[in-house]
């Protein structure tokens, strides 16, 4: 997984950049989908290398908080996500052996993972 496409979108939210071009993978793919889900991009063209992501710009610097880094890395027991979604103020990112899901749709599956990225919903 490409953990610099969700720094590049933190940064491009903070800095109220409405386009970014980044190198197409595969990998994003999960990512990219979840985070147009939640309204945090528009939309997204493709071309035969790059893919360039559109922006809503009404999020702001503390809506997007990224904990994923290697040398400590997070990991949620299913019991600590659903005590924390009970609150309803967040949305997490986890990665997860079925991919990456949102705290609710990992309760549903009943999983727990990587802490990726929180986001502040509202």
């Amino acid at each position: 997984m490409d953990f610099n496409l969700i720094n590049l979108i933190k940064l491009n939210l903070i800095y109220k950049k409405k386009i970014i071009k980044y190198k197409f993978y595969k990998k994003n793919i999960n990512i990219i989908k979840i985070l147009i889900n939640l309204n945090i991009i528009k939309y997204v063209k493709k071309n035969n290398t790059n893919i360039f992501i559109y922006l809503n710009n009404f999020y702001k610097k503390n809506y997007l908080n990224s904990f994923y880094k290697p040398s400590n890395s997070i990991f949620l027991k299913i019991k600590i996500i659903k005590k924390i979604t009970l609150k309803k103020k967040w949305i997490f990112l986890i990665s997860t052996n079925k991919g990456i899901l949102t705290n609710f749709e990992a309760i549903k599956k009943n999983i727990g993972g990587l802490l990726i990225l929180k986001i502040r919903n509202g």
